[in-house]
């Protein structure tokens, strides 16, 4: 569309050299290349430098259109005006769009004769508004799709803390299972075999006697088996990768060791839901593709979770509720976490919690 608006003028300068020296066409070319180059970069740009540039682009097509020759330069602002829902808020969009058409209709009726400056500024107005509408459209598209891919995630992240939740309860009644049934037996056992060692005399009294060892090991061996099942260590490793698999429209490269384990249920659940949360804001506020997540054992024998991505991220940040409850959590295991924006460079988040808090 760019290049369609400047074919006529552009045919005049490379083919009638003696135009190249009139000012209005000289302002004409600057001012469709400040487009042309405006438009390059913020299609490339993230963060708030992209509103200047669509002003710029206002600015240099507002000039083209001035300078032009038969009005069909208006091309350039409808391009304007479907950049304008995704970098501005809805309202702002729609009072920057209409400003648009009212500035393209002055600009018409200036330079136009009357019969042929309202069809112009009709035509243009009306794609101005058409294309709005489809790029707000797409917006919302987009903004369905990021939330439904938050909601997955969340969904997920249910369904590993249920099947975790399962295994537990497994782990509780096996481990009760052979307390209550297998403990109290070999206790019984052992009990008449200390009985029997005190009456049997002669050869079996030896046997009597070696029996009773081998049945209160027995018993030792099953209570340390059952307390391990109550207190054993939550492997976090298959849960986070659970988790991060199949992220919709969102790629997370999860790195984590097969064998971290964290003793205290707290915390592992508290890693668990800053690995959730961190997913979660990147879908929905970073417009990232790849999201990258470090969990390792620290030296000094705590947890650390390292995160960041390539998304728009912001010079400043203000934590949302997920966040604030994020740093109180860790806060409370007397662990902190550290948030670092950098507008246009992405999102950095390490999170960290001390040593009685997580082993590897």
């Amino acid at each position: 569309m760019w290049a369609a608006a400047g074919y006529s003028p552009l045919g005049e300068l490379l083919f009638e050299p003696a135009s190249r020296t009139e000012p209005a066409l000289q302002l004409w070319l600057l001012c469709f290349l400040t487009f042309g180059v405006a438009f390059w970069l913020s299609a490339r740009h993230k963060g708030a430098g992209a509103i200047w540039l669509l002003g710029l682009q206002t600015a240099a097509a507002m000039g083209v259109l001035a300078t032009g020759h038969d009005g069909s330069e208006g091309v350039l602002l409808c391009i304007v005006a479907a950049q304008a829902p995704s970098l501005l808020p809805s309202r702002r969009a729609t009072q920057w769009v209409v400003g648009l058409a009212v500035l393209t209709a002055t600009v018409y009726f200036v330079l136009l004769p009357f019969e042929s400056a309202w069809p112009m500024a009709a035509i243009f107005a009306g794609c101005m508004g058409f294309t709005t509408m489809v790029a707000r459209l797409q917006q919302r598209e987009a903004e369905g799709r990021r939330e439904l891919a938050r909601l997955h995630t969340e969904l997920k992240a249910a369904q590993v803390l249920l099947a975790d939740r399962e295994r537990e309860q497994e782990r509780l009644r096996i481990s009760r299972e052979l307390h209550d049934s297998l403990g109290h037996h070999l206790t019984a056992l052992s009990l008449n075999l200390e009985a029997a060692s005190h009456t049997v005399t002669g050869p079996g009294e030896e046997h009597v006697r070696r029996a009773h060892k081998v049945a209160r090991t027995l018993l030792g061996e099953v209570r340390e088996v059952v307390s391990s099942m109550r207190d054993g260590p939550s492997q976090l490793g298959p849960s986070l990768q659970a988790l991060a698999e199949g992220v919709p429209g969102l790629d997370v490269h999860l790195q984590v060791p097969d064998k971290l384990s964290i003793p205290d249920p707290v915390a592992a659940q508290s890693v668990f839901r800053c690995v959730q949360e961190v997913i979660t804001n990147t879908l929905r506020h970073a417009s990232a593709k790849n999201l990258w997540i470090d969990v390792i054992a620290t030296d000094e024998g705590g947890i650390q979770v390292h995160a960041r991505d390539d998304g728009k991220g912001a010079a400043t940040l203000k934590p949302g509720t997920g966040l604030t409850g994020m740093q109180e959590r860790f806060a409370q295991l007397g662990g902190k976490v550290e948030l670092r924006p950098a507008g246009g460079q992405g999102m950095e988040l390490v999170a960290w919690l001390p040593a009685r808090g997580g082993e590897g």
